[in-house]
């Protein structure tokens, strides 16, 4: 505290700041990386399990189904192939797996291919393939992947956080904003190091 000055003392200091007074003199590129250091054990307190992907069998029962629903081949499914049709009666609609309404609100009016039908149908709490982004969770609500590119992670994350957790989400994005313009600080320090080379010809 014999560093801070009152006002300091009472709102508190940037990170940075109070890395520099634990490490006098420490180079831009060492704060950049202890930065990531603390921002990756925040990012961490945000971060969900990683979803497991479904299993072979369950991936080609997925594939068979779509395929069936394929009339005619073209690569893709409508929305009514998948609900069984825009003529049908409530008999058929109750076979169905799922509704007509169902598949729009995931997809809209576009064609859906074999790895839109397999996001559509995975269960619960399961990713459908390695590149999936969203995952649908058992009790609602959703998961989804974000990629920490300033510090290079991955993580999956809920899609709608509780309260508790927005400060913390903040937090993680101020430490990144940090982290790059100790980053781009570290650029020039390496800059000014660097010996002035002269033209031979010179």
């Amino acid at each position: 505290q014999s560093h801070a000055m009152r006002e300091e003392r009472i709102a508190g200091v940037p990170l940075a700041q109070f890395l520099g007074w634990v490490w006098p003199g420490v180079a831009c590129d060492q704060m950049e990386t202890m930065l990531k250091w603390v921002c990756v054990c925040e990012i961490d307190k945000i971060r969900q399990p990683t979803p497991r992907v479904i299993e072979d069998d369950q991936r080609r029962r997925l594939e068979n189904l779509f395929h069936a629903m394929d009339y005619g081949s073209k690569g893709h499914c409508t929305a009514e192939d998948i609900s069984g049709g825009r003529d049908q009666g409530i008999e058929a609609k109750l076979k169905n797996i799922v509704d007509h309404d169902t598949v729009r609100a995931f997809r809209g009016e576009r064609p859906i291919n074999i790895i839109d039908f397999m996001e559509l149908m995975c269960e619960d709490g399961f990713r459908a393939h390695k590149g999936a982004t969203q995952v649908v969770l058992e009790k609602g609500g959703r998961l989804t992947r974000q990629s920490r590119d300033v510090v290079g992670v991955t993580i999956w994350t809920l899609d709608d956080p509780p309260a508790s957790e927005l400060p913390r989400r903040q937090l993680v994005e101020s430490i990144e904003v940090e982290i790059k313009r100790w980053r781009r600080l570290a650029v020039l320090e390496a800059a000014k190091l660097q010996p002035l080379s002269f033209d031979s010809d010179g």
